[in-house]
């Protein structure tokens, strides 16, 4: 990783950082991961072109590099080519990128409401990598989506004790409420106190499920 470029990113000069690379690369193209820094930050503000004509440039300059293949998969799918990220992932046997292979495979089956499939996918990628907070947190979205409460409990527990993010308990909170569950004042209380903006935004999701609770308890009775 270029350390320059990356301090300019992280201190919120992205322009500047894309810049940076971009000029050392002109220079030097010698350094597999400065292509993949520089896609990714292309990627990250949305512009997928410049991102995939930079990364087929790097498959030519190193086409055993995997990692690249894997990123080229994430921005066909970022930009809605399907088809185009599921061939980028046949090539990857590369062992360390299997947990991130199969975490993609289930974004995919979920964009095309395969829940059952993409469930299967998101368990193998928690499995080859358990301390992974995106990875506990996509079972527990799955899971909330299957109307599998309690095991989409399970895995955003497990998801709050890798990153007590505001998200991730306001999401337990969910949960948590829907189970009858006393912890759930306590998840929202927190989720606020984090990210008081995340929390204003998602209060169509409580009420969503405040509506679903009202009508199970109506078939109940």
């Amino acid at each position: 990783m270029e350390k320059q470029a990356e301090k300019l990113y992280q201190q919120g000069d992205k322009q500047a950082a894309v810049k940076l690379l971009a000029q050392k690369l002109q220079q030097d193209m010698s350094h597999a991961d400065w292509f993949l820094q520089l896609s990714g930050y292309l990627t990250a503000g949305g512009d997928f072109e410049q991102a995939e004509e930079l990364l087929v440039k790097a498959k030519q300059l190193f086409p055993e590099t995997q990692e690249i293949d894997y990123n080229l998969a994430v921005i066909y799918f970022e930009a809605g080519k399907l088809v185009e990220s599921q061939k980028m992932l046949q090539n990857i046997t590369d062992s360390t990128l299997v947990s991130d292979v199969y975490y993609l495979m289930a974004q995919q089956s979920l964009q095309q409401k395969q829940l059952p499939q993409a469930l299967m996918y998101a368990l193998t990628a928690y499995d080859k990598n358990p301390q992974l907070e995106d990875n506990s947190l996509l079972v527990g979205d799955i899971c909330l989506q299957l109307k599998e409460f309690k095991r989409a409990q399970e895995y955003y527990q497990k998801a709050v004790k890798i990153k007590p993010s505001a998200m991730v308990l306001f999401k337990l909170a969910l949960t948590e409420m829907v189970l009858g569950k006393k912890s759930f004042q306590q998840h929202f209380a927190e989720s606020q106190r984090i990210d008081p903006q995340y929390f204003q935004q998602h209060q169509q999701q409580l009420a969503d499920i405040e509506r679903y609770l009202k009508l199970q308890t109506k078939e109940d009775k």
